[in-house]
């Protein structure tokens, strides 16, 4: 049976999970060294820097090769057969991997590397394109279908965690290694941990923190260090701007005083060279790290010293004098978009809803907040609004997630409530909608149910609310319940346990929470 170390079972539900432990029995090599394929350089890098000398790695793209549309021959998947182990960054970048993976023999183990890592949603160009469709269906973003960011790497916080998840994996497959992949990935982790310092030292409280880039690569980069970034093209290298995003950075260049575009050497640098020109500025060159040439690797070059170089060449930007009258491009849109999701809705557009909305079995989230499962999120909630901690921002959620009702299963008319195994069901009318003004100016709507049952006691009262206006079936909703009134459940605002299907994991449930 093929080993997995990976949950994504959308992706790979053809594929088999991991057994539980034990060794692989290929070894293709007759030197008794494991053989890993890997796909792209830094997850290249990152296993040679685990494994050492206990197996040899192979970089399956040639130096040059666009990893998005890349298609292994017949010769590739021949060889990835021979293999222990393939290695991946994850589905976002390496899009190919599900096929080439069901075609592998069963005892090739496929490890993604960025296993429990929570992505950033992808934006092809910084821009929302989903609220206008938003507030024409009445709905927020219930279809579970989002692009999400690949390039974790490019921040060294971001590698520590990628390197991490990989021993474990490894780890795991071949416990007899165990301690040498461990060993060998604490003292690599001490080296990114250096250049992680290093970053935050150099860009914290930096005077410039907007940087134009042609290859919008470098998110993840941003989010960690307190910087912006605005790209020309997208999150693939060949994705083209249109003519009116040319003309709205050539804008943004010339008030604010940019003296840098900056591209990657292994791709065209017509875009920012074009751009440069018209505004009269310098380009340099910012490596996204996706491949290196050999050239490079044989001079010495690795994940280290390119980002060390990608640290000197953002202090050409970050180290300029402020502008006292600077302003991000992003500051018009760092305003709560006016989508229904987020609240911003007219009266006539609220329609009546049934429980059928909300059938379904689901699980509370606060078990993985307590878990920690959560916390990824709450790093990024610090770092993408810098209005609290991670801290405060779990103390939030805390207070707004607590529940002793572990499961709640709705089915026609019915709603039952698991607590501590023990199950209370009742049936329920539907007796319409209140619609809440918020603090901040945003407003929601409770949908209001009542059980018809003398014994519901203190769930004689329900009401929802899942950021919808109008008949959709849900995907997650937050839930009051009281035996009091339902004038006193509107009252309550800050607590509102929250439910997710019962057939999500707790880091599927973390990565959908980061797309709203």
């Amino acid at each position: 049976m093929k080993k997995m170390i990976q949950t994504s079972a959308v992706l790979f539900a053809s594929l088999a999970l991991l057994a539980a432990c034990g060794q692989s029995e290929n070894t293709a090599d007759t030197n008794g060294k494991l053989q890993i394929a890997t796909t792209i350089y830094p997850v290249y890098e990152f296993t040679k820097e685990i494994v050492g000398d206990a197996a040899e790695v192979s970089l399956l793209l040639p130096a040059g090769t666009e990893a998005h549309d890349y298609e292994p021959s017949a010769r590739a998947i021949a060889q990835l057969n021979e293999a222990d182990a393939l290695i991946y960054h994850n589905e976002n970048m390496e899009t190919w991997v599900a096929d080439t993976a069901a075609s592998l023999k069963d005892d090739v183990n496929v490890v993604k590397a960025t296993e429990g890592m929570v992505l950033l949603p992808g934006e092809e160009d910084g821009h929302d394109h989903e609220a206008e469709n938003e507030a024409e269906s009445g709905s927020g973003h219930e279809d579970h279908s989002h692009t999400y960011d690949p390039h974790t790497w490019v921040s060294p916080h971001r590698a520590i965690m990628e390197v991490a998840s990989i021993t474990d994996q490894l780890k795991e497959l071949y416990p007899d290694m165990a301690d040498t992949f461990q060993a060998n990935a604490d003292a690599y982790i001490d080296e990114l941990e250096a250049l992680d310092d290093a970053y935050t030292e150099s860009l914290t409280n930096a005077s410039r923190t907007d940087f134009v880039t042609a290859h919008t690569a470098f998110k993840y980069l941003a989010v960690d260090y307190g910087l912006n970034q605005i790209g020309i093209a997208g999150l693939t290298p060949h994705a083209e701007p249109s003519a009116e995003r040319l003309a709205e950075l050539a804008d943004y260049v010339k008030k604010n005083d940019i003296s840098y575009i900056y591209y990657e050497e292994a791709s065209s640098d017509k875009l920012a060279k074009t751009l440069a020109e018209e505004v009269g500025v310098q380009t340099a060159v910012l490596n996204p790290l996706e491949n290196l040439t050999q050239d490079a690797i044989n001079a010495g070059a690795n994940y280290i010293s390119v980002m060390e170089d990608n640290l000197e060449a953002l202090q050409l930007t970050t180290k300029l004098p402020a502008k006292n009258d600077e302003a991000s491009e992003t500051t018009a849109t760092e305003e709560t978009e006016k989508t229904v999701y987020n609240g911003y809705f007219k009266d006539a557009d609220v329609k009546d809803r049934s429980l059928a909305d909300y059938a379904g079995t689901w699980q509370s989230v606060y078990p993985y907040l307590e878990d920690g499962t959560l916390d990824q999120v709450f790093d990024y909630k610090a770092k993408l609004k810098g209005d609290m901690t991670a801290e405060a921002y779990k103390d939030y959620y805390t207070t707004g997630y607590q529940t002793d009702v572990d499961n709640i299963n709705i089915d026609g008319n019915t709603i039952e409530f698991i607590n501590d195994g023990q199950s209370q069901k009742y049936e329920y009318k539907y007796v319409g909608y209140e619609i809440l003004t918020y603090a901040k100016g945003n407003r929601g709507v409770r949908y209001l149910f009542e059980s018809t049952d003398p014994d519901a006691g203190q769930y004689k009262y329900v009401q929802f609310s899942d950021h919808n206006i109008a008949p959709v079936q849900t995907g997650h909703y937050h839930i009051y319940w009281g035996g009091e009134s339902q004038e006193s459940l509107l009252e309550e605002v800050d607590h509102w346990p929250t439910y997710y299907p019962s057939n999500m994991s707790g880091i599927e449930i973390a990565q959908e929470m980061m797309s709203h």
